[in-house]
């Protein structure tokens, strides 16, 4: 027996498809993890990717965990704005730092 495809349930099968992977990408985010002490020890706070971070009590260190191309951007000036250096693979910094972060 044949299968017919119309375009309405190939747009159906698509839509599904997506759905699922929009499921699954949250998983797989990049995050970063700052700490309020020396080292990367004290405090510490995880952000997801999608939104600007500020280091407020945090500048002590960090680690931006790179993951399914989700780059991060860390800002040189407050409220992620201006000059910043994109982020594509995972780095430590367990010193001071002055940086913004949008993940």
């Amino acid at each position: 027996m044949a299968y017919n495809t119309t375009p309405v349930a190939a747009a159906a099968t698509l839509l599904l498809l997506l759905i699922a992977a929009a499921a699954v990408a949250p998983a797989s985010a990049s995050t970063v993890t700052a700490y309020s002490r020396r080292g990367c020890t004290g405090k510490k706070i995880t952000w997801r990717c999608g939104a600007c971070y500020s280091f407020t009590g945090y500048k002590a260190g960090y680690f931006f965990d790179y993951s399914q191309g989700q780059i991060g951007r860390f800002y040189i000036g407050a409220r992620c704005r201006g000059l910043y250096f994109p982020i594509f693979f995972d780095i430590r910094v367990c010193s001071p730092t002055y940086l913004t972060a949008s993940a």
